[in-house]
């Protein structure tokens, strides 16, 4: 790995350009579909366990769904069902890359190893609002 463990922005800026690669690639990004997909399961099992605070519970809920609005997105992007510009569709593939690397600032089986991963998928969350939008307009 190119980035500093602890350091979200380093290993946001790595994925950042390993993302690059993956604009306009379909097979890749079904593949990080996939990934996608079986992260978000695990985090499903995780929201529904009796073990987190209603604090945490809370957190992981706004990552599931902001997580599950961005793979819709990525879907249909790979499908060419919805447009986006690059440099966008770069920002998507990051999120999704950084959530579904189990290494990035916080390794995902630490106590707080979500936590990173939700600030980032927010952050770009929030910076795809008007491509959020445009989706969700489609549907």
């Amino acid at each position: 790995m190119d980035f500093t463990p602890g350091d979200s922005r380093s290993a946001y800026k790595y994925f950042h350009r390993q993302a690059l690669e993956l604009v306009g690639h379909r097979g890749a990004q079904i593949d990080l579909l996939v990934q996608g997909e079986l992260g978000l399961a695990r985090l499903t099992k995780d929201v529904a366990s009796e073990g987190i605070t209603d604090i945490e519970r809370e957190e992981e809920l706004v990552l599931y769904f902001q997580l599950k609005q961005l793979l819709e997105m990525l879907r249909a992007v790979s499908q060419d069902r919805f447009i986006m510009q690059p440099e966008q569709e770069r920002l998507l593939l990051t999120a999704i890359l950084y959530f579904t690397s189990p290494v990035d600032a916080l390794p995902d089986d630490n106590v707080l190893g979500l936590f990173d991963d939700a600030q980032i998928v927010e952050e770009v969350y929030e910076s795809l609002a008007a491509d959020v939008d445009r989706f969700q307009h489609l549907e």
